[in-house]
């Protein structure tokens, strides 16, 4: 995005800084979450707090986070180290797979037979145990982030949510088909740093979207004592933005 005169606009510099939750028990146990309200493990808490440690000395504007427990639980460390209160938006949750929610591959198989050998194609318009498609999650995905990216022109802003909704996010900033999301990786407690309103380089008409980073977790891999001001443990403030 430019100004008449082909100079940048203060929106270029907005900055979404996607993060997915830390390890759940579901995460650990081996399962298809979707939409299952699971929380972190003992793992998952001591990923957040890395995760907030991390972050406590950056300058953000807004938080928002899936309402799912699993990423709140998450995005409460980077709150109290923020001092910012969270705003929930159930449309940042992960895509929905219906029956197939807190099963194994293996139980998925069994009970599923004809869908799982479906799946096996990656088919992204492939409705999951009555849940959504990976079609539909990326329409809902591409929607609210856009929408926070508009309300924060020129700022940084955290968003905590889940490693799918954010693989079919990447794949469309990106212009590349669902189908090669696979081959992403995005771990627990990662960030994935986007400027949505920045240009591309390259092309005739270059397209907006610009990805500064993925799947970082330095802050997983480097010892505590480089992990600098320690959240305050202060009361976290809770907001609504899908309220009706």
């Amino acid at each position: 995005m430019s100004d008449d005169d082909g100079f940048p606009t203060p929106a270029d510099e907005t900055s979404l800084w996607l993060i997915r939750h830390g390890e759940s028990t579901g995460n650990r146990d081996g399962l298809l979450q979707g939409q299952a309200d699971l929380p972190l493990t003992d793992l998952g808490h001591e990923q957040a707090r890395r995760l907030a440690l991390r972050l406590g000395r950056i300058d953000f504007s807004a938080i928002y986070s899936s309402d799912l427990a699993r990423t709140l639980q998450t995005a409460v460390y980077l709150s109290e180290a923020l001092h910012i209160s969270i705003q929930l938006d159930s449309r940042l949750r992960e895509i929905d797979v219906g029956r197939w929610s807190g099963l194994s591959t293996a139980e998925i198989a069994m009970r599923f037979p004809e869908e799982w050998a479906q799946w096996q194609e990656r088919d992204p318009a492939l409705v999951r145990g009555g849940g959504e498609s990976y079609v539909a999650a990326q329409t809902r995905i591409v929607g609210i982030l856009d929408d926070v990216a508009r309300r924060h022109p020129g700022e940084r802003i955290a968003v905590v949510s889940h490693g799918g909704v954010m693989r079919a996010y990447l794949s469309h900033l990106l212009g590349i088909d669902l189908r090669s999301m696979w081959h992403m990786s995005i771990g627990n407690a990662c960030i994935c740093r986007i400027r949505p309103f920045a240009l591309g380089t390259g092309g005739r008409v270059p397209r907006p979207g610009r990805v500064d980073a993925i799947n970082d977790a330095a802050h997983l891999e480097l010892p505590v004592e480089q992990l600098t001001r320690t959240p305050s443990g202060g009361t976290t403030r809770l907001l609504r933005q899908d309220a009706p």
